[in-house]
């Protein structure tokens, strides 16, 4: 099921009600960055490129229609072609330092040691992935976006979405196995 915003929250928001877009931000912006640091690779790019999603967000919000697209897809597409328009500027599709982890407060600390090397292991088995299986695969299960979702995000069908799931699934299975990884 698709996410969708309340159209008065939207409306306040294209207004500028800064309340309004500061909710909208503490709602995504953690999302947003996962995505684009496990496209990017590097803490300090994924930061500045979170920061300018959301001033784009800013801007272009009075185009925004929510009819079209729910609002976390449009947030996404957004993200994709900055890091798109990122790797363009830097003229290498694999600039990968992957180093930083994603704990959740109050996780215990053998917990967080195994959530680290699992984490390290599936960003580094990632890079391996086409671009396109690999967002499917950050914007499914570490943003938790809906399928329909990411159709809007990738300009695909949920079919086609489903598809490069499964392949870049057993991509990924096949990688770790190579790597003798073992999983539950």
């Amino acid at each position: 099921m698709l996410e969708v915003l309340n159209p008065d929250l939207i409306r306040r928001a294209k207004e500028g009600e800064p309340e309004v877009v500061s909710a909208l931000y503490e709602r995504y912006q953690r999302s947003v960055y996962r995505y684009l640091y496990y496209r990017v690779g590097n803490p300090q790019t994924a930061e500045d490129l979170t920061s300018e999603v959301f001033l784009r967000m800013i801007e272009a919000l009075s185009n925004y229609n929510n009819q079209n697209i729910s609002f976390q897809a449009w947030l996404f597409q957004i993200a994709r072609n900055l890091s798109i328009d990122h790797y363009r500027k830097m003229g290498t599709q694999r600039d990968v330092q992957l180093e930083e982890n994603f704990p959740e407060k109050g996780d215990e600390p053998l917990e967080l040691i195994a959530q680290e090397l699992t984490s390290e292991k599936l960003r580094r088995a990632l890079v391996d992935l086409p671009d396109n299986q690999r967002d499917v695969i950050v914007m499914r299960f570490i943003s938790g976006m809906p399928i329909g979702e990411v159709a809007q995000v990738l300009h695909k069908s949920e079919d086609s979405i489903k598809g490069l799931q499964r392949r870049a699934l057993l991509a990924l299975r096949e990688i770790l196995v190579e790597w003798e990884v073992t999983y539950v």
